[in-house]
């Protein structure tokens, strides 16, 4: 969805401790509309009756990439799980990884999806689903079109220079 922040503004502070991340209603200078937002969450029903945000990654279409940010999950999830529902989680990498995978079978019509990471845990879930450091501090890459090593280089400066995201 564009907004997702009637779902996951709770979660989002929980791990950020800051606002959810709103698209603007119209593109302003240097940033991106809504039509250019994709926010993805996933939900874990408890029962008929209980269902919740568990996992949470924003997108932002700039150019021919997209940049993915506010990745998180609820801190307390995963201990609540009933044990069988945890083994088949783990066995997928975990609620983010398996949210990754969801978002990179739709969001696949550009050249790469950079994010902006300087934490281990999430680096690991990026790096299974194909994340691969960049010369440029925090910054990684998923190549989803081959590019010649130059054409990559020019394309991580670029992205750089727009600073954490």
């Amino acid at each position: 969805m564009a907004d997702a922040s009637y779902f996951a503004t709770d979660l989002f502070f929980e791990a950020f401790r800051s606002a959810f991340p709103v698209p603007p209603p119209e593109p302003v200078p240097g940033r991106a509309g809504a039509d250019a937002w994709r926010q993805y969450v996933a939900f874990y029903r408890w029962s008929a009756s209980c269902v919740e945000p568990v996992a949470f990654a924003n997108f932002i279409r700039r150019g021919d990439v997209y940049l993915e940010g506010g990745l998180c999950a609820r801190r307390n999830f995963y201990r609540r799980l009933p044990d069988a529902h945890w083994r088949g989680c783990k066995a997928r990498g975990g609620v983010v990884q398996i949210l990754l995978e969801h978002a990179a079978r739709e969001l696949n019509d550009a050249l790469a999806w950079f994010g902006y990471c300087g934490d281990a845990k999430s680096w690991r879930v990026n790096e299974r689903i194909g994340y691969e450091p960049t010369e440029h501090r925090h910054l990684i890459v998923r190549w989803i079109r081959p590019l010649p090593d130059s054409e990559k280089r020019t394309l991580e400066a670029t992205i750089a220079a727009i600073g954490p995201f």
